[in-house]
């Protein structure tokens, strides 16, 4: 019989969560499993977070447990089917059928906790299958904010939900537990917070330390506002170059076009240089609500140092 939850540590079942999470393959089987704290699994389990999945097809040697092979199922006399794997040992090692579970994460029932838990408004949706979910949205002093579940932000395809991401809006985003480097973004760094610093399992379900969110997210936009000031032309240059580059010509950030505007001076001219300067169609209305996202043209205005008003881009003509 499973231990009481009041006998299981509130965080071991979130401590096997967020590294399954992490993975590639957000799958674990019964060897894995049982290397779990008492109770960890049934918790999980009863949350509706795990699953069962597909019975596996490869398995640890239940013999000597120091191979996988794998299984191969044999008619026995009796036209039972059993299931077999090569094992140096013992020859064939018999594979009883509980040794070939598994359990993946139900994504969709743990989206809804997350939502729930956080009081967020809307209805979550999934942004990039298995990648990217927008949880709904928060009121963060006056403004309302996208925010996110995102996983695989260290792998090496990250260009695609990176781009997902910079299209929503205002997004604060929390990953399970590994956050990413700073060159991840080409852009403008969005609040990143770990699931793994923040939740806690009770006897009620999953909860949150709202103080250490709100303490991370202004952390991560005191550093924005330090990224954000004005730069000059050819870092500018640079900055879209590398995005470009980056992005495979599909995506511009909000600070690039906050950038380009205060460089330019305008809307229109900051839409044409960008255009210029990406080789893509840039339209006044991205630059527009590029702007708005950022607080309007006054505030992004307003954020300037007196020395570091730069002239208009030379090769623009004025608005008429």
């Amino acid at each position: 019989m499973p231990p009481a939850l009041g006998d299981l540590a509130v965080t071991d079942a979130l401590d096997c969560l967020w590294p399954l999470l992490e993975a590639r393959c957000p799958i674990v089987t019964a060897h894995g499993v049982a290397g779990w704290p008492a109770g960890v699994h049934e918790r999980l389990l009863s949350l509706g977070i795990l699953v069962r999945g597909e019975d596996a097809q490869r398995v640890l040697c239940p013999e000597c447990q120091e191979h996988c092979e794998e299984i191969i199922a044999c008619v026995t006399p009796g036209a039972a089917v059993a299931f077999y794997i090569p094992c140096p040992h013992v020859l064939r090692a018999r594979v009883p059928p509980e040794t070939r579970w598994q359990w993946q994460v139900n994504f969709d029932t743990l989206v809804a906790i997350l939502a729930l838990t956080l009081g967020l408004t809307g209805r979550p949706r999934e942004l990039m299958p298995h990648r990217l979910w927008c949880l709904g949205r928060s009121e963060w002093r006056g403004t309302r904010r996208d925010v996110l579940l995102a996983r695989g932000l260290s792998w090496d395809d990250v260009a695609g939900v990176r781009r997902a991401i910079v299209r929503t809006h205002r997004p604060i985003v929390f990953v399970p537990r590994d956050k990413p480097g700073r060159d991840c973004w080409s852009g403008r760094l969005p609040p990143v917070l770990a699931l793994a610093q923040v939740a806690t399992l009770n006897e009620e379900g999953l909860d949150v330390d709202r103080r250490e969110i709100v303490a991370a997210i202004e952390e991560a936009e005191a550093g924005a506002t330090d990224q954000i000031a004005v730069i000059s032309e050819e870092h500018l240059k640079r900055m879209i170059r590398q995005q470009v580059k980056a992005e495979g010509k599909t995506a511009l950030t909000d600070d690039i076009f906050v950038q380009a505007y205060r460089q330019c001076g305008s809307v229109r001219r900051a839409a044409a240089f960008l255009s210029q300067q990406s080789g893509q169609a840039v339209t006044k209305d991205q630059v527009q609500r590029a702007l708005k996202r950022a607080g309007g043209a006054a505030a992004v205005l307003d954020t300037r140092n007196s020395h570091s008003v730069q002239r208009a881009v030379a090769s623009q003509r004025r608005d008429k």
